[in-house]
């Protein structure tokens, strides 16, 4: 019986999924084989707080034979062992007695035991890693062993790395496939984007999701606002402060810097933070906050320094690096990143190339940082 062809069909199943509608759990993906390696039942979690995958497939495959004994079961995550919003999947697997259990990932989640349990209960258990399955999760796992939103930086460049020329612009530097798919895929895909008050300003951002010929869908924003710019009254007619019904604001500002009156703005909430001497965000705690509030998932939409700064602070999971096939050749335009520190090569990140695309011309180079967030 061949393992990984099983496996690799319970991640197709898993992405299936909507990650949005799935979060903050996994994408799961499970299937019950018999011993003559007939698939009986399938499954993939699909909503939050609602039926887990392996549920799915031992339901199905219960509709074709009342003994699993001699069935494997397949599942990309490492079965639950503890009751949430739904009971352990452990407890379906022995219950029906299923005799072996192929699993994909371990679940980093401390409070889960699955493989320990039905090990102890007498049941098989295979696990067999696989980088695709650990990939496909990768914000759960940022969530669970970093305690932080899984962060994803977008940056538009030309081929020399600059971001915009030297009197500020940058509209537009790659072309509108590229901006199609930051819309379509990446901003449809996060929970978020973080940006700063300076760019909301500057741009005049709505930083919603557009799509041709749909209306515009609200999209959570994130900015920082050290001392509450964005609540001055001439700022409150900003396009940011669009009428909103299903997404919110949230003001990354120190309340003790803000001097002057302001009315909250609909939709828009202040979440109480510190910077340092040099006006730099402080971190700590600021990531279960925001996961606190239903953001598992954020995209930047930002500049030079914030992108560098979340790079240098290791808040930085994967870029999506899109390259235009122009050059500026000014050494007073815009950089891609900034830092007043000086870098030896020894030092520089380390970054694995992990997917490709053209389109028409402008190259995107995804990249992840650093090592999986599951070694």
């Amino acid at each position: 019986m061949n393992h990984q062809s099983y496996l690799n069909k319970a991640f197709i199943l898993a992405k299936m999924a909507s990650p949005k509608q799935v979060r903050p759990n996994p994408l799961v993906g499970a299937i019950v084989v018999d011993k003559n390696e007939e698939i009986l039942g399938e499954g993939y979690h699909q909503l939050c707080g609602g039926p887990h995958a392996e549920v799915f497939a031992i339901q199905a495959a219960l509709k074709k034979t009342t003994d699993l004994s001699e069935t494997t079961l397949y599942v990309t995550l490492e079965p639950c062992s503890h009751h949430g919003k739904t009971p352990p999947c452990v407890e379906l697997i022995i219950q029906h007695k299923i005799g072996r259990v192929v699993i994909g990932s371990v679940d980093p989640n401390p409070i889960v035991s699955g493989i320990e349990l039905l090990t102890k209960s007498g049941v098989e258990v295979v696990l067999m890693p696989l980088p695709i399955i650990e990939q496909m999760n990768a914000v759960f796992m940022t969530n669970q062993l970093k305690k932080r939103p899984f962060i994803q930086l977008k940056i538009a460049s030309t081929i020399d790395g600059k971001i915009s020329d030297q009197l500020g612009a940058s509209k537009w530097i790659t072309n509108q496939k590229s901006r199609t798919f930051v819309h379509e895929v990446l901003r449809e895909n996060t929970d978020a984007i973080l940006t700063t008050a300076k760019t909301v300003i500057i741009d005049r951002a709505t930083l919603d999701i557009r799509k041709e010929n749909q209306p515009a869908k609200e999209l959570n924003t994130i900015i920082i606002d050290r001392t509450g710019e964005l609540l001055k009254s001439e700022n409150q007619q900003l396009p940011i402060f669009y009428k909103r019904k299903l997404s919110k604001i949230y003001l990354l500002t120190d309340t003790s810097q803000i001097s002057h009156q302001y009315t909250l703005p609909s939709h828009t909430e202040i979440i109480d933070v510190r910077f340092d001497h040099q006006h730099m965000l402080q971190l700590d705690g600021l990531g279960e906050k925001l996961m606190e509030k239903g953001i598992h998932h954020i995209m930047t939409e930002a500049g030079s320094v914030l992108n560098s700064f979340l790079i240098d602070n290791n808040w930085a999971d994967e870029m999506y690096c899109f390259i235009a096939p122009l050059l500026l050749i000014d050494d007073k335009s815009k950089s891609m990143l900034h830092t007043q520190k000086v870098v030896t090569l020894d030092k520089a990140h380390k970054l694995t190339l992990i997917e490709t695309q053209i389109f028409d011309g402008d190259v995107l180079l995804r990249y992840s940082f650093g090592a999986s967030v599951v070694s």
